[in-house]
């Protein structure tokens, strides 16, 4: 449920008026955690969110006319004490605690119904929606998903890497044990963005966005730390019917001198993914994707395949799916998710839930290494406003 909170202004010295508001919303997840790893020193149990990210958002609209109007979006991701964790490294880091306002998806919109809608600023990647609202169950990024901090479908550069504020980063090289590079990356959200989606026509929309590359400023002048990663995405989705499919290409260009966004020196990555949703009846949907990614002298190659199945029982929903990634790159460190998630809907906008997933991060090695694989349980309650 949505909260308008301003409703009409004046717009011109004309004496003209339009219809404008203010709207906030959010969603608050908190959950018992319980994550068990082959390395015993990653072991952890505590309350943190587990099935969506913690969020307050602040969202303006002002109609020009029938046919026109223009937007403002303004969200914050946050959690508890600002991501502090009571552990040894808790003091060292107060004064770099994470979840600035305005760290999430930010950004002014001009929206004409019969012409599209035109965004400038840090607005979500399309292959984020395809990842997690067509090619999976709605598992979010949380524990379950095939597309969070933990695991991710595709490997490269990316602007998911945990506590970056969608700046673009590169996989650090893979390991034979435990390592944020064995998840993988994912498309966030980045600054320095515009984007274009068209209006649906019989159930089809195209998708456009680009953030613009910096590859000017020499190394040690005054503007070093100028040069920015180059973005380039489309998307074609149809939905019509039982029928929801998507069809996303992201395209990372990074500059040719180091930055302080990323460490790779013109390591061009491009992730692809084939997402599709079917409504066998209004309970039972079942969900398909299927992805490819590749970079720059193949330090990144691989491909991708998922199913996933929500059934709606009445007065729970049922969410699975299985997720694995192909690496066929040098390095060959394959890896694989299986998820479940439970809801029981307490309202129309709060519930209790479960999610658990397992995931190991070398699927095809020869020998066990420490850390290599994962459970994690979680048992919480959600509530969205």
């Amino acid at each position: 449920m949505k909260k308008t909170l301003v409703a009409i202004a004046t717009l011109t010295a004309f004496g003209a008026q339009a219809q404008s508001s203010v709207v906030l919303d959010g969603y608050i997840d908190r959950a018992y955690v319980s994550v068990n790893n082959t390395l015993s020193t990653k072991n952890v149990k505590g309350i943190a969110g587990a099935a969506g990210t913690t969020t307050f958002g602040i969202k303006v609209r002002e109609d020009l006319s029938s046919n026109l109007s223009v937007g403002l979006t303004v969200n914050t991701d946050w959690a508890d004490l600002a991501g502090l964790n009571q552990d040894a490294n808790t003091i060292a880091n107060v004064t770099t605690q994470k979840g600035g306002f305005a760290n999430s998806a930010s950004f002014a919109d001009l929206t004409s119904k019969s012409m599209g809608t035109l965004r400038l600023g840090s607005p979500n990647n399309f292959t984020l929606t395809n990842a997690t609202g067509v090619a999976s169950p709605a598992f979010s990024t949380g524990y379950g998903s095939s597309y969070s901090t933990h695991f991710s479908i595709a490997n490269g550069v990316g602007t998911g890497t945990d506590g970056s504020a969608g700046i673009a980063a590169v996989s650090t090289s893979i390991a034979t044990q435990y390592s944020v590079a064995n998840a993988g990356q994912r498309a966030i959200r980045i600054a320095n963005t515009v984007q274009y989606s068209s209006p649906s026509i019989n159930g089809a929309s195209v998708h456009v966005g680009k953030s613009f590359k910096n590859d000017n400023a020499s190394v040690g002048s005054a503007s070093s730390t100028a040069e920015t990663v180059g973005i380039t995405e489309m998307a074609l989705r149809y939905t019509n019917g039982p029928i929801d499919a998507m069809y996303t290409s992201i395209k990372y260009d990074t500059p040719s001198t180091a930055t302080t966004n990323t460490t790779a020196l013109s390591i061009n990555s491009t992730q692809n993914l084939l997402g599709v949703s079917y409504s066998v009846t209004p309970s039972l949907k079942l969900h398909a994707g299927s992805g490819n990614f590749n970079s720059t002298s193949e330090t990144y190659k691989g491909s991708s395949m998922q199913y996933g199945v929500t059934y709606n029982m009445g007065t729970v929903i049922v969410m699975a799916q299985s997720a694995s990634v192909n690496d066929t790159s040098a390095t060959n460190m394959d890896r694989k998710l299986t998820g479940l998630g439970i809801d029981y809907p307490m309202s129309k906008t709060a519930r209790a839930y479960l999610r658990y997933d397992a995931i190991n991060w070398n699927t095809n090695g020869t020998t066990i290494y420490a850390g290599t694989t994962q459970k994690r349980t979680a048992i919480g309650l959600s509530k969205s406003f």
